[in-house]
């Protein structure tokens, strides 16, 4: 229920920040006409593709015993120059040799994810992010639980033209043992705009 009050305070301040100011005269100083400025308007709210952004994180690792891929696309927006919200979908593919068995275990993680990224500088932010991931429950045999993460944290950005990639550093505050992550989490992820 805590979560769902995070959240929500999240969405509230994301929405508050996207009103424009109320202006008491206007004056046309932009040298178009005055449809040209009204059609110019139009677009500088959801429907500006400039705010917009994608991109993602691709992970993986093996070793003799196990080996692991995530793909993780992720869709933004830009509610201000600085702040940022977006939501990831997740897929983790886990292999290990059980150590009591011998047996290959393949185990298939998904769920999602709402993000908040405020950037203090041009190359540094700190983000929150919490996720739901649908994970297999030990011995792996059709039960599934809900493991809820929080994500807090930064890391650094670096933008180049259209494009940015990150690299963050990350604590699970809520750090289940079911969860297919530890503690800190290192993701690396990229992006362009629209």
């Amino acid at each position: 229920m805590r979560i769902l009050k995070i959240i929500s305070l999240l969405f509230i301040l994301a929405s508050l920040t996207t009103f424009e100011p109320v202006h008491a005269q206007y004056t046309n100083t932009t040298g178009l006409k005055e449809g040209q400025v009204m059609q110019k308007k139009k677009k500088s709210g959801l429907a500006d593709r400039s705010r917009w952004f994608v991109g993602g994180m691709l992970g993986g690792g093996f070793s003799t015993y196990s080996s692991y891929a995530e793909v993780a696309p992720l869709i933004g927006y830009k509610v201000t120059p600085n702040f940022h919200v977006g939501s990831r979908i997740t897929y983790i593919f886990q292999s290990y040799k059980d150590y009591y068995t011998g047996q290959r275990i393949n185990l298939h993680i998904y769920g999602g994810s709402l993000l908040a990224r405020y950037g203090l500088f041009k190359f540094l932010f700190v983000q929150s992010e919490y996720e739901i991931l649908s994970v297999p429950v030990y011995p792996y045999e059709g039960t599934r639980t809900a493991v809820n993460s929080l994500f807090v944290g930064g890391g650094l950005m670096q933008s180049s033209g259209n494009g940015f990639a990150t690299v963050g550093i990350f604590y699970n505050v809520l750090d289940n043992p079911n969860s297919p992550y530890s503690n800190p989490l290192i993701r690396i992820g990229f992006g362009f705009g629209l």
